[in-house]
């Protein structure tokens, strides 16, 4: 799951990643519940790989061996930080939350895992590089669109 603050971030990044042949589905207030449900059940069946999604829309997600949580706007309370970390790593099976921060979100990111009682392996990475594939696992993506999700 990749979590962002607005409905308009999450369908942004969704059309960017349907473009570039990543298929991925959004989930945000703004759906229907039909498209919500929709969404949430072909990513736990794995037919999408990808869930964008803001904070509140993915309250209640339960999604069994969900491994991977990726903040892409990291989130500004610790609370939502650790509701956000949640749908990962559940009845004791691993997981991993990468959170994306830029140099000027450095300190309040600080802030918020010291305030969530989280001590981050900090990896200072820039777009593209390897290392970033090697955490997240993320995949050249095939760079045909996505159409019909």
């Amino acid at each position: 799951i990749l979590f962002l603050d607005t409905k308009h971030a999450v369908d942004r990044l969704t059309g960017d990643l349907l473009a570039r042949g990543v298929l991925a589905a959004a989930l945000h207030g703004g759906k229907s519940q039909p498209q919500r449900t929709r969404a949430l059940a072909r990513f736990r069946t794995g037919q999408v790989p990808v869930l964008v999604a803001t904070s509140v829309a993915a309250r209640g997600i339960h999604v069994d061996g969900l491994d991977l949580v990726v903040n892409v706007d990291p989130p500004a309370d610790p609370k939502d930080y650790l509701h956000r970390s949640g749908r990962t790593a559940r009845a004791g099976n691993p997981g991993s939350v990468v959170t994306l921060v830029t140099p000027k979100q450095r300190r309040a990111a600080a802030r918020l895992m010291s305030e969530a009682g989280v001590q981050p392996r900090i990896t200072r990475i820039r777009p593209g590089e390897a290392e970033l594939r090697r955490i997240t696992g993320a995949r050249v993506p095939s760079g045909v669109p996505v159409h019909g999700t």
